[in-house]
């Protein structure tokens, strides 16, 4: 896979064109129906509708479902611990890998059982080998390796990675992650006390909201994530899954699955949906933290975003028909799991029709659509972001975590927000489905590196 910094993205004139006139002719195709059926466009609204209610009625559903608490195992004794590998992926991380160092050194777990194995990419162009050499001569757990090979990518530095790591559980952090010092210590607690975990994920907490306007946004976004979403399907039992900032596993899934997929933009949801169909369950604990960073740029955010939605995408398409088949899945699951995948493509679909509701204000098409009060509903829909934010909000008060001010602020614009990231999904969209564009792998530029 290509691999790119955000420096060397750049979009023309000549594509921005390209994605607009592609847009319009899709937009036009769910526009000539209503010249032909008079409800058609009537129909679509409201499916329209009951589309945005059924995901805002989830994320409002999943924010009450996530004051559950997770009654964390012990660790009885330190003698009889597994062995830990952390794995760090780096590639010019200069501004954030030496406090992701610091925080392993931290760590509370035996220091005979831990190894930290830094992978550098020789491709680096900032002090990032330089940091990793030093850590590993300062100290025995670490290890420093360099990765000097054609391709890249987050899934590709990993799993040349784990070939150094010889640990019983793996810990794959991405290199702004700060481990909170009990961390590990919580995670191992799982694998003891269950042989059926796979895979143990945590929280990610972000901690630069205050960098820009879209930092401050992006933290508040991934807050919710990390809690009303991923979270709350740990609570009902259904489709749980990680994000590749921070995961645990046991050595054994990656001798039983292989290793992470090189050739898809998202290989943590890849790996997801391959633990839960091999018969294994994927823990979600949101008490054990990691601090990350969220872009500060809009060309970093945006990278970023659409990585991560033309990601879900590639993975929806490979997954969605095999749910029925994977005999291992709960119904439970199933129906999370399809829900999940759908909601990655078909979204698109409203995306493209949205401006026909329009059309009832400015001609004689009636595009009202069928359900009563509808008016209220869209105004509520609109409140969805806000409530589930403060749900999130009050469940970290009464968990000990702090939020700047400007969070709490931040709530009540988050609908524009999304808006803007509807953009990021249709260019993504029109990437994977209608171009058909390489795959290419941006890395995410750091706060500092932004700043100058």
């Amino acid at each position: 896979m290509d691999v790119r910094t955000v420096d060397e993205t750049t979009v023309s004139v000549a594509a921005a064109v390209r994605y607009v006139a592609i847009s319009v002719v899709l937009v036009g195709g769910f526009f000539l129906p209503t010249l032909v059926f008079n409800r058609y466009g009537k129909v679509l609204n409201t499916l329209l509708l009951l589309f945005i209610l059924g995901l805002g009625s989830r994320e409002l559903l999943s924010a009450l479902f996530a004051f559950s608490s997770v009654e964390t195992p012990t660790i009885e004794d330190d003698a009889d611990v597994p062995s830990v590998s952390v794995v760090i992926p780096a590639y010019n991380e200069e501004p954030v890998l030496p406090g992701t160092i610091d925080a392993c050194r931290n760590l509370d777990y035996p220091p005979e059982k831990l190894e930290v194995v830094i992978c550098y990419e020789a491709d680096s162009t900032d002090r990032t080998a330089e940091i990793a050499e030093r850590a590993a001569a300062a100290d025995d757990r670490f290890v420093a390796v360099e990765r000097d090979e054609p391709g890249g990518g987050k899934a590709k530095a990993t799993n040349y990675a784990l070939d150094y790591a010889s640990g019983d559980l793996i810990a794959s952090i991405d290199a702004d992650h700060r481990f909170e010092s009990d961390a590990v210590r919580r995670a191992v607690a799982w694998f003891l006390e269950d042989e059926g975990i796979g895979c143990v994920k945590g929280r990610c907490y972000g901690t630069n909201p205050t960098d820009s306007v879209l930092s401050l946004h992006a933290t508040v976004e991934r807050h919710i994530a990390e809690k009303s979403n991923i979270f709350a399907r740990e609570v009902f039992d259904g489709f749980t899954f990680f994000g590749g900032g921070q995961a645990f596993f046991r050595s054994a899934v990656f001798d039983e699955l292989g290793r992470f997929d090189e050739d898809v933009l998202v290989e943590d949801i890849d790996m997801s949906s391959r633990i839960h169909a091999a018969g294994m369950d994927l823990k979600v604990d949101p008490s054990i933290v990691t601090y990350e960073e969220h872009p500060a740029s809009l060309d970093a955010w945006w990278n970023q975003r659409k990585r991560w939605a033309r990601g879900w995408m590639q993975v929806a398409v490979r997954y969605l028909p095999r749910v029925a088949q994977q005999t291992r899945l709960t119904r439970r699951q199933k129906v999370d799991a399809v829900l999940t995948y759908a909601a990655a493509i078909i979204p698109a679909v409203f995306i493209f029709s949205f401006p026909i509701s329009g059309l009832n204000a400015i001609s004689s098409i009636d595009t009202a659509t069928y359900v009563p009060n509808a008016e209220l509903l869209w105004t509520l829909v609109g409140a969805v972001p806000v409530l589930t934010a403060y749900l999130v909000f009050a469940q970290d008060w009464r968990d000990g975590h702090e939020h700047h001010l400007a969070e709490y602020l931040a709530a009540f614009t988050l609908g524009p927000y999304f808006m803007v990231q509807t953009i990021v999904y249709v260019v993504a969209f029109l990437d994977e489905f209608v171009l058909d564009s390489p795959s290419v792998y941006v890395t995410t530029t750091r706060s500092e590196q932004s700043n100058g």
